[in-house]
């Protein structure tokens, strides 16, 4: 079911990746990019693509009047879409709603900063927002993989996600600010949605030699990954805060 619109949206990603490659050198920098944190997952180029794809949808929010709560409303809802994708096994549509949703996070931001609708009540509304999408999508694979050992590999990487967040935000209350670390929301999503896309085609294609390359044991290697490096992120923002909270005293 899931095989010919995958197929139809990772041809589209692979025709505009080939026409963005030589326009990229030709576009002024764009402050937005230039502003986030860039990480060896997840480089300026990338952000700039997905910039540069997802920028006719701003302009259409704008001009209709979009609030950026009701943007950060609608990625919720396309959230709880992806994890109901993976409670029934569809791995590549639930990845690209989940990419979805994400860009509707950014959709809210580049709103608001472009109808001057920028508001404290609005970002603290996002941010929680956010958990929330990251937990809708988590319980849909966790509801799939509930009778299998790669549970607990999900509950690893759910957890990592959650304490990067938590060691940021408890960090900043403490007056320590520090946005580093390899595997933060931008990643995850990046990785476990491109992995889940990903892993029907290959598996469509590998099956034939392998039977045990099935989408669900494909998925599980950016999952793992995403598993350990949340852990890895975390522990280094939990060190940092931690040094320099003690070059305080």
């Amino acid at each position: 079911m899931s095989f010919i619109p995958l197929l139809v949206f990772n041809i589209f990603l692979l025709c505009t990746v080939l026409i963005f490659r030589p326009v990229y050198h030709r576009l002024p920098p764009l402050p937005e990019v230039e502003s986030r944190y860039s990480s060896k997952l997840l480089n300026r180029w990338m952000k700039a693509y997905w910039f540069w794809i997802t920028d006719p949808f701003i302009r259409f929010f704008v001009k209709f009047g979009f609030t950026p709560n009701a943007l950060t409303t609608l990625g919720v809802m396309v959230s709880a879409v992806s994890g109901f994708s993976f409670t029934q096994g569809y791995f590549g549509i639930g990845g690209w709603f989940m990419i979805f949703a994400a860009t509707f996070d950014m959709f809210d931001g580049r709103v608001a900063r472009l109808t001057n609708k920028t508001t404290a009540s609005g970002a603290y509304y996002d941010s929680v927002m956010d958990r929330v999408s990251e937990g809708l999508t988590f319980m849909g694979l966790i509801y799939y993989f509930r009778n299998s050992w790669v549970l607990w590999v999900v509950l690893m990487a759910f957890l990592g996600s959650l304490l990067v967040s938590y060691t940021r935000a408890k960090g900043e209350s403490s007056g320590i600010f520090y946005t580093g670390g390899a595997m933060q929301r931008p990643e995850r999503i990046v990785y476990l949605g491109v992995g889940s896309i990903f892993a029907p085609l290959f598996s469509w294609f590998l099956f034939r030699f392998n039977p045990l390359l099935t989408p669900e044991n494909l998925f599980l290697l950016p999952l793992s990954f995403v598993a350990i490096m949340t852990w890895v992120t975390a522990f280094e923002r939990m060190f940092f805060v931690m040094h320099e909270l003690d070059k305080k005293m």
